[in-house]
């Protein structure tokens, strides 16, 4: 969905080439559909967890708002035989606890905004696609793990963390943990490549030996 991809990025995961984690991302085929409706200005950030969602969740969609010149398609957020469900945690969002999730007999639409807190707030407020879909929010859970961009709080979760605990609310725990683990790959990954974070602090991939090595041939060119 990415308009340009640098050269020096893998096309997949859109880390630096040496630290591609392509090979972590599982593909995940479940009966909720997460359909992601992306800000534009979400495109060129390389930060972004929601096209990590998208190619980890086989049946997902990622829809852009915000173009100015093509208007983000509306078909198939609400569809027969299908609940749809607005992950966005408004006055009106019910929380998603087993009984509220026990009494959906239907296969589920996810649908996920994704952007800074303004843009998602106007976006729902003043989609006419989004009129009369109930509202859902996540339960209080343990502290965000997404260390890219500071957060206000730290109960705000990225949108992969707040997808994978609403799938784990609403269909499979193990594909929670799956996009939980991806989530954390990339995030060691990219600390580390900024410096961040040692390599022994990569916990949960480590990083690659071509990364290292050409980490090492910088540091002798310096």
């Amino acid at each position: 969905m990415r308009l340009f991809i640098a050269p020096h990025r893998c096309p997949g995961c859109e880390i630096r080439k040496p630290l591609c984690f392509c090979s972590w991302i599982p593909q995940l085929a479940l009966q909720t559909r997460v359909i992601v409706l992306m800000h534009t200005n979400e495109e060129v950030l390389t930060t972004n967890t929601a096209r990590l969602a998208a190619k980890a969740l086989v049946h997902s969609e990622l829809r852009i708002h915000g173009r100015k010149d093509a208007p983000m398609q509306s078909h198939r957020l609400v569809e027969p035989g299908r609940t749809s469900l607005l992950l966005y945690p408004s006055p009106i969002a019910v929380e998603l606890t087993p009984d509220f999730v026990s009494h959906i007999s239907s296969p589920i639409n996810l649908i996920v905004p994704d952007g800074s807190w303004r843009q998602t707030t106007k976006f729902v407020r003043h989609a006419p696609a989004l009129a009369g879909i109930k509202h859902v929010k996540l339960m209080p859970g343990l502290p965000s793990e997404y260390r890219l961009r500071l957060q206000r709080d730290e109960q705000n979760l990225c949108t992969l963390e707040a997808i994978a605990r609403a799938i784990g609310a609403l269909e499979s725990l193990e594909a929670q943990r799956a996009l939980e683990k991806l989530l954390r790959v990339m995030v060691e990954r990219t600390l580390w490549s900024r410096g961040t974070i040692t390599a022994s602090q990569c916990f949960e991939s480590g990083i690659p030996a071509e990364a290292m090595l050409g980490c090492k041939s910088q540091l002798k060119n310096t």
